[in-house]
């Protein structure tokens, strides 16, 4: 990563973190305001500014660094039939069913699901696919990242670090339609979806720690998931990108950053 990127990097860190301040103010009450109200007004902010995160820098910084590295970045939507296919909902249905409740202990890898959602998909005529209406996926089910590269589509979203359980399921459900919906309209279509964890919170390997949880979840572990430098060295082609990045955050600190919102985190 060269200087110019990082420089780039680091001022739309900076613009992010200024645009979630901007008249930012913690509106609803909590009990523990009569106790420790300063306490709760920094855990209010910062909380909503590693969600902010997500969207205003996370995202964002995957395209830039992806589209450097040769990636196309597609700003169209995954569209949805208006009148989705039977066979291929049914599939969709028997598949979430499946790998969240494993019967007969078996995990359906995700190589079978795109397989199954693609011969469902193939089922229904093309002149009826063709014939078809689309709309805009339901809310929460849309991709944040789709890249093309070498004939082969890449769907992410970027999720919180350290999810619980109920939250595996959701990725399991979103990946699925995600791929469902593609299909749909182009059964040919090569991919490969992921959710990415931006950084590893803990001081062991990611998965070690969630290893409880990824057992009982219905991902295909070797398929679903990239973690840190998983996620931004595919993205930018070199190798412990993560590190570059942690080390921008590093500089903003020593720079002391913060001083510049300090009278929103302590307001008398």
């Amino acid at each position: 990563m060269d200087d110019y990127i990082k420089r780039r990097i680091k001022e739309n860190l900076k613009i992010s973190i200024r645009k979630f301040f901007k008249n930012q103010k913690v509106k609803n009450y909590q009990v523990l305001d009569d106790i420790f109200p300063k306490e709760r007004r920094i855990r209010s902010l910062i909380g909503g500014l590693e969600t902010s995160l997500g969207t205003s820098f996370w995202e964002p910084l995957a395209k830039t660094l992806a589209e450097i590295n040769g990636f196309k970045i597609i700003q169209d939507k995954i569209l949805v039939p208006t009148e989705f296919p039977p066979a291929l909902q049914n599939e969709l249905d028997k598949l979430v069913y499946e790998r969240e409740n494993k019967p007969n202990n078996r995990r359906v890898s995700t190589k079978e699901c795109i397989e199954r959602l693609r011969n469902a998909a193939a089922k229904t005529n093309s002149q009826d696919i063709a014939a078809y209406m689309y709309k805009s996926p339901p809310t929460g089910t849309g991709v944040d990242i789709h890249l093309s590269k070498d004939g082969i589509e890449y769907l992410f979203d970027i999720k919180t670090a350290q999810p619980n359980l109920a939250g595996f399921q959701t990725f399991n459900k979103q990946m699925l339609q995600w791929y469902a919906y593609r299909l749909a309209k182009n059964t040919n279509a090569r991919l490969e979806a992921r959710i990415a964890i931006p950084f590893n919170p803990f001081t062991k390997s990611w998965y070690e720690i969630q290893k409880g949880k990824l057992s009982s979840s219905p991902l295909d572990i070797s398929q679903d998931i990239w973690v840190e430098n998983e996620f931004w060295d595919f993205c930018s082609g070199s190798e412990n990108t993560f590190e570059q990045l942690k080390a921008i955050f590093v500089e903003l600190g020593q720079e002391n950053f913060a001083a510049e919102f300090s009278d929103i985190f302590y307001q008398d």
